[in-house]
């Protein structure tokens, strides 16, 4: 790529709490561009578990999509999923016992609101995750991973601020 995604940020107004934050951003940016080769689409400012992360998405030259989450304080890479394109994709298939409209409804239980998006995620050892995005009363984004195979909430995340749109986000 390019331009740096820091260049990137700075020409969309988006002000960071300090150099540090910068630091971390160039060097989660590193590497994910040593671990994949591809376009990066997409970044996020996350809260997850307390824990400040961005989340940086990449297609690769074969169009699959791929998605960092890097801590913040670090600059380090904590996990990748890979996406597919529904939940009909058979690597998705293969371990998930959970339809869509379920997850959604058991991520729209907790975090009550409109939702925005559903991907359809791989973790790094297959197991399926629909990732609901629902927007609150209030305007806040919320990231919610629920189980495909036993519909637990593995974890949620609120959105702190967001650079660049999937051409393909889906409903």
């Amino acid at each position: 790529m390019k331009k740096s995604i820091l260049a990137t940020l700075l020409a969309s107004s988006v002000v960071l709490p300090s150099a540090a934050f910068a630091d971390s951003l160039e060097s989660c940016v590193a590497a994910i561009q040593s671990s994949k080769e591809g376009q990066l689409v997409k970044l996020e400012a996350l809260t997850t578990n307390g824990k400040d992360v961005y989340s940086i998405e990449l297609i690769d030259g074969q169009e699959q999509e791929w998605e960092f989450t890097c801590d913040v304080a670090t600059g380090r890479i904590i996990y990748e999923e890979g996406e597919v394109e529904s939940a009909a994709d058979p690597k998705f298939q293969k371990m998930a016992k959970l339809d869509e409209a379920k997850a959604v409804s058991i991520a729209q239980a907790a975090f009550p609101g409109e939702v925005e998006e559903v991907e359809f995620e791989l973790k790094s050892d297959g197991h399926p995750v629909f990732e609901v995005d629902i927007e609150s009363e209030s305007g806040a984004e919320t990231k919610v991973e629920v189980s495909a195979v036993d519909g637990k909430i593995l974890e949620s995340s609120t959105e702190k601020w967001e650079i660049g749109i999937e051409e393909d986000e889906r409903r």
